[in-house]
C-alpha cells in the first residue's frame, strides 16, 4: 500500500525554529525496533542493533515538509512557552505563565523542504490500553480552529491550571453513550515538544511537571521549558459511542460556536463550495453531508492518496487539489474542513498520531510515520467528532460507516454500548487488520485476528 501520512524524523533544530507537520515522501530503508520482556520500550539511536525482543520492522521512509497553500501552521513562538509541534524539537525556556496567560501562533514563512536522505523513522510513543479496539486511538495534540483561505492555525487562547477532573466535553449530552478509557504513556527522551498527545477527549490526567490546561482545545501545554521527553503519564478518556440516530437529528449549536467555526474568508474561490453543494445533494441533515464529504474524498470522489504533490500557495491551493485529487493527510483534512464549513457545519482540523503498531506484547508503538491530520465537526449533544477522510489512512469512525448486513436492526448503532470499564486486551480487534473499504462495507470477521501491523497513519 501507499506510504500513510508521515512526519519526519531529524535532528531537533534550534528552539523556536520554524517547523511545520511534516509528511512522508516516499520509502527508503527498513529498520527494527526492540521491546523489553517488561513491555516498556528499548530507545535506540539510528541504526542501533536489536535486541531478540524485536518488534515487527517499521520502514524507513524519506521525508518533505509540507507546503500547501492552505499550509498547517503550528504554535512555534509562544508567549512565554516555547518549542513546536511534532518531532523533536527543544523545550522552551520561557518564564513561564504564573497563574494565568495565553497562548497564541505565529505564522512562520511556509516553504517547500524535501529531505530525500532522511530514513530515520524513530519511536515517539509507546503506549499500553484497554481501549477496546488500539486501532480507533488517535493521540491528539491539538485543534487548528482559524482559517483564512490560506492557512489553518491556532488562535490565541487562555490558559490555566490542570483540574484533577477535566470538564465534560463542551455539547455532549448524558444521554450518548461513552466508555471510559485508561491509557499509560511513555514518550520516548528524544521525543521533546510542548503539546501532550492524548486520546481525545480526556477527562484525567497523570502526569508530572509543570502543566496548564488549554480548555477550548482540551490540551495541556507545557509550562516554565516542560516537554515531553522521556514522560510517563496516565490518560483517562472517553470513547464517546454516539449512534447514527444521534448524530443525524443533532439540534443546533450554541450560536457563539456556530458563527466562529463557520467562518470562510471572502477569498475562498466559489469551487470550494459549489463542490461541497453537490457532493452532498440529497443528505438531509449535516451528518449525512459530513459522511458524504468523507466518503468522497475516501473513496468515491476518484482521489489518490500521493505524497509527491506539488506544492502550492494562497487560495488557489485548494482549488488545485480539488481539480487533481492528489494529496496527503494535510490535504484531505484541511479541505474537508473548509467545505464542512461552506455548507454551515463548524469544523476544525486535529493534529497528532493516528493509531500506531500493535505489538506482540499488547503495548502500540506510535513513530513519527504516525503524524497525521484529521477534520473534526461539531454536533450538539455529541459534541467535536472525528472523520476519516484521507483515502486508507487512520480508521473510519463506526458511526461513519453503513450498517452491516449482519445487523439485526435497522440501525445497529442506535443501541448504546455499555458504558462499563473495558477489559484490557493484549491484541487488537479484528479491525486492525481490516482495510478501509471492507470495514466500511462491513466486510470483516468480528472474530480475533493476528497482530498486524496497521495500514493508518
Amino acid at each position: 500500500p501507499p506510504p500513510p501520512c508521515r512526519s519526519p524524523a531529524r535532528p531537533p533544530p534550534p528552539t523556536g525554529s520554524p517547523v511545520l507537520l511534516r509528511a512522508e515522501a516516499d520509502m527508503r530503508d527498513a529498520r527494527e525496533t526492540g521491546v523489553q520482556g517488561s513491555g516498556l520500550p528499548i530507545w535506540r539511536r539510528p541504526g542501533a542493533p536489536t535486541g531478540h525482543g524485536a518488534a515487527p520492522a517499521r520502514t524507513g521512509r524519506r521525508i518533505g515538509v509540507v507546503a500547501l497553500g492552505i499550509a498547517l501552521v503550528v504554535p512555534l513562538a509562544l508567549p512565554q512557552l516555547g518549542g513546536g509541534l511534532l518531532a523533536g524539537l527543544g523545550a522552551g525556556n520561557g518564564t513561564g505563565l504564573g497563574g494565568g496567560g495565553t497562548i497564541s501562533a505565529v505564522n512562520p514563512l511556509v516553504s517547500l523542504q524535501d529531505d530525500l536522505n532522511q530514513n530515520d523513522d524513530r519511536e515517539a510513543l509507546r503506549y499500553r490500553t484497554n481501549a477496546p479496539d488500539s486501532q480507533d486511538l488517535y493521540l491528539r495534540i491539538m485543534a487548528l480552529d482559524e482559517f483564512d483561505g490560506t492557512t489553518w492555525r491556532f488562535s490565541q487562547r487562555k490558559v490555566g491550571d490542570v483540574p484533577d477532573r477535566l470538564p465534560t466535553p463542551q455539547g455532549l449530552a448524558p444521554s450518548v453513550s461513552r466508555t471510559r478509557i485508561s491509557t499509560s504513556i511513555t514518550s520516548a527522551p528524544w521525543y521533546r515538544q510542548n503539546y501532550l498527545p492524548m486520546p481525545y477527549p480526556a477527562a484525567h490526567v497523570s502526569i508530572k511537571g509543570r502543566w496548564r490546561y488549554e480548555p477550548e482545545g482540551r490540551t495541556l501545554v507545557g509550562d516554565h521549558g516542560q516537554s515531553t521527553g522521556d514522560a510517563r503519564y496516565t490518560v483517562e478518556s472517553l470513547q464517546v459511542n454516539p449512534t447514527r440516530a444521534q448524530l443525524a437529528t443533532a439540534g443546533a449549536p450554541p450560536s457563539s460556536l456556530q458563527r466562529e467555526y463557520t467562518k470562510v474568508p471572502r477569498n475562498l474561490p466559489g469551487v470550494v463550495k459549489r463542490t461541497a453543494q453537490q457532493v452532498t445533494a440529497g443528505a438531509r441533515n449535516n451528518y449525512e453531508r459530513a459522511v458524504a464529504l468523507q466518503n468522497w474524498f475516501a473513496e468515491d470522489g476518484g482521489f489518490t492518496y500521493d505524497t509527491h504533490v506539488d506544492s502550492g500557495t494562497g487560495p488557489g491551493a485548494i482549488a488545485r487539489f480539488l481539480k487533481e485529487k492528489r494529496g496527503f493527510c494535510v490535504h484531505f483534512s484541511f479541505t474537508m474542513a473548509a467545505m464542512a464549513r461552506t455548507l454551515g457545519i463548524p469544523a476544525r482540523v486535529a493534529v497528532g498520531f493516528a493509531p500506531g503498531t500493535p505489538q506482540a506484547d499488547g503495548t502500540v508503538d506510535v513513530a513519527l510515520s504516525d503524524a497525521h491530520a484529521w477534520p473534526e465537526l461539531y454536533f450538539q449533544g455529541v459534541g467535536w467528532t472525528r472523520f476519516e477522510p484521507t483515502p486508507s489512512r487512520g480508521s473510519l469512525p463506526s458511526y461513519t460507516l453503513p450498517v452491516s448486513p449482519s445487523d439485526t436492526g435497522s440501525d445497529a448503532s442506535t443501541q448504546p454500548a455499555a458504558p462499563d470499564q473495558a477489559a484490557p486486551s493484549a491484541a487488537p480487534s479484528s479491525s486492525s487488520s481490516c482495510a478501509a473499504q471492507d470495514r466500511r462495507l462491513g466486510a470483516c470477521d468480528q472474530a480475533a485476528l493476528p497482530v498486524a501491523p496497521p495500514t493508518a497513519g
